[in-house]
């Protein structure tokens, strides 16, 4: 062996040990120190990428006066240690200033959120844009690159050392470089203002007549189309209406008694004024028929005829329509005796069915009253001075039926009646 490679051996032995107690001697030292302290200055270098913004323009040269549009977007990152908040309120379009440029105005738009995989956990970016409508105004621009200034945009970032617990940090600024624009447009020598013109023409007019005529056409047809759609309803309604009047059901009860209470008030006026006589006997006989027969559920006629027929005695006379105007002869085959047979067989109990009965038994002989004074002999005559009061009974009882027919009426009615029912299901048990 030469003595060269003998020191190049020795050489390379000594050279590895130091090695070997260098890195021993440092690695103790620093295996035997304390856990870094996440202070505030040893995140900064960490923190100075948590904010990344740029600019974007749809045109990247413009004319004097021309208005074009530029989109700011931010992205901020958060994490469970760090989270950075942009101080968006100097961003805002009324507040923002890109001289020379004038802001005229702008948009904000709506932040966008993603999560993604990082080195400590799960990252979250948020996005925010912001467009603005720029022009550039003024005559020493011509032909020349006039970039959109640089923009200092402020943020900070919290510390998150607990879930809940989040220590604000100092305001700092992330300056955004000028954006390049070139002003490309030269007006000529003979002009004396700078104009917009407008970009539509005669066809873009004609487009826009032919289309509002074929909206108008479509909101006609989606107009007529229900209609269309409901015609056969209506018609089998009609014919329905028809076929219902024919058989007899002209006349409500609720509209029935209506027309038979202002009979009765006009026969009350005229006895005022004029003794009784048989027509207006026989009038209120036929009322109290019909009235009777609604109050005990008995089959009314309802024969509609026209407007010159005559009807009969016991028939009331009524008009229903103004175009076509149609006569109704309503009557109906009840008499006393018939009357006070339904009521001594029916079953009446509770409270209000028995002030029900008291008044029908009243309604039975005041209609036997007037039956009397109809049919009476001319000896009886002298009883007919008696029969004011059995008319105010009949006004009483019509009264009571149109009650009958209100709402309010008929759910009282029906709780009244069930609560009968249970007082005396109570009393047997």
């Amino acid at each position: 062996m030469s003595r060269k490679s003998m020191r190049g051996k020795v050489f390379g032995v000594s050279k590895a040990v130091t090695l070997a107690a260098f890195a021993l001697f440092f690695g103790a030292d620093a295996f035997a120190q304390t856990p870094p302290d996440t202070s505030y200055e040893k995140n900064e270098a960490v923190a100075a990428d948590a904010l990344n913004c740029w600019w974007k323009s749809d045109k990247s040269s413009v004319r004097i006066g021309e208005e074009f549009t530029v989109a700011l977007t931010c992205r901020s990152a958060e994490t469970s240690l760090e989270k950075t908040v942009l101080n968006d309120s100097l961003l805002e379009p009324n507040v923002l200033a890109l001289p020379p440029y004038q802001v005229k105005g702008g948009a904000r738009y709506k932040e966008l959120s993603r999560v993604l995989p990082g080195p400590d956990g799960p990252v979250t970016f948020h996005m925010v844009q912001y467009a603005y409508t720029v022009k550039l105004m003024g005559e020493g621009f011509f032909g020349r690159d006039v970039p959109l200034p640089p923009l200092e945009i402020r943020y900070h970032v919290d510390l998150v050392t607990n879930k809940d617990v989040v220590t604000p940090g100092k305001e700092r600024t992330y300056v955004l470089p000028p954006l390049p624009m070139r002003i490309q447009s030269l007006v000529p020598k003979a002009a004396d203002a700078i104009r917009d013109a407008g970009n539509e023409t005669f066809g873009d007019i004609e487009r826009r007549r032919k289309g509002a005529v074929i909206a108008f056409i479509a909101a006609g047809i989606f107009l007529l189309l229900p209609l269309v759609v409901m015609l056969p309803i209506l018609v089998r309604a009609i014919r329905g209406r028809r076929e219902s009047v024919s058989n007899g059901t002209v006349f409500h009860d609720k509209d029935l008694l209506r027309r038979l209470a202002s009979e009765l008030d006009r026969i009350e006026k005229n006895r005022r004024t004029a003794p009784w006589d048989d027509a207006s006997v026989g009038m209120v006989l036929a009322v109290f028929r019909v009235g009777g027969a609604l109050a005990i559920a008995r089959r009314i006629t309802q024969a509609p005829v026209e407007v010159e027929a005559r009807g009969t005695e016991g028939q009331l006379k009524f008009r229903k329509g103004f175009w076509p105007r149609t006569k109704v002869l309503v009557s109906a085959s009840l008499t006393p005796e018939e009357m006070a047979k339904e009521l001594a067989g029916a079953n009446w109990q509770g409270a209000v069915t028995a002030r029900r009965k008291a008044l029908l038994d009243e309604t039975q002989r005041a209609f036997a009253a007037f039956n009397d004074a109809r049919y009476a002999t001319p000896g009886n005559a002298a009883d007919r001075e008696a029969l004011d009061g059995a008319l105010k009974v009949g006004l009483r009882l019509l009264r009571a039926l149109r009650h009958d027919h209100f709402l309010f009426a008929r759910v009282m009615r029906a709780a009244g009646e069930r609560g009968a029912r249970w007082r005396l299901q109570w009393k047997r048990s």
